[in-house]
């Protein structure tokens, strides 16, 4: 039926298929089980989802979440904080894809308007809402370096900014790759800041 409808739009017939990220489930450690605590994901993005199911963590459905340019910010931070607010959630990833996707656009307009949409609808509420509730910790970083220049994902080093319940103050003015570089606090391999953000959370 596909293809008599392809056929008769005046595009080709689909004739072979295309099998795609084949390979083994990855033996992943429960998230709970290494840190303590009991996650949740907001992403619109499949790779993530599959990577917080492996992890344990429950993958929250936010209307409006798309995984490009116009994605629902507002949405995103308010799933986050309703999030944080049930008993079987300790800890929420809120993933955006936008400044991943203006990157690979090449439009810098995008990638500040989406920094800026972050910034706005989902760091600034979920942080002041969570200094309202006690003892809390707030970490943003991206997931890997996406250069305007070149378009493609990269390698690298990557900013983060973490603050909250017993985070020591740098001294930073702001979050920027230069100010990362002049940090003392560094991590040459990413997944050793998981465990200085959690701390002792667990326990």
């Amino acid at each position: 039926e596909a293809n008599r409808q392809r056929l008769s739009a005046g595009a080709l017939a689909a004739t072979q298929t295309w099998l795609w990220g084949l390979g083994q489930r990855p033996a992943l450690q429960p998230f709970e089980q290494r840190y303590g605590v009991r996650g949740a994901v907001i992403t619109a993005v499949d790779l993530l989802r599959g990577i917080g199911r492996l992890l344990g963590w429950q993958v929250l459905e936010v209307p409006g979440a798309t995984g490009y340019l116009d994605t629902d910010y507002a949405a995103k931070g308010r799933a986050a904080i309703a999030a944080l607010q049930r008993p079987d959630v300790d800890f929420v990833v809120v993933h955006v894809e936008a400044t991943d996707e203006a990157s690979h656009e090449g439009s810098v307009e995008e990638k500040v308007r989406a920094v800026e949409q972050i910034d706005k609808k989902i760091v600034g509420p979920l942080h002041q809402w969570m200094k309202g509730q006690g003892q809390y910790r707030l970490l943003v970083c991206p997931d890997h370096p996406t250069f305007l220049r070149t378009r493609t994902h990269s390698h690298g080093d990557c900013p983060f900014a973490v603050c909250g319940t017993g985070i020591p103050a740098s001294g930073c003015a702001e979050y920027s790759e230069v100010t990362a570089a002049g940090s003392q606090l560094a991590f040459p391999e990413g997944w050793d800041l998981m465990g200085y953000y959690l701390g002792s959370a667990g326990n």
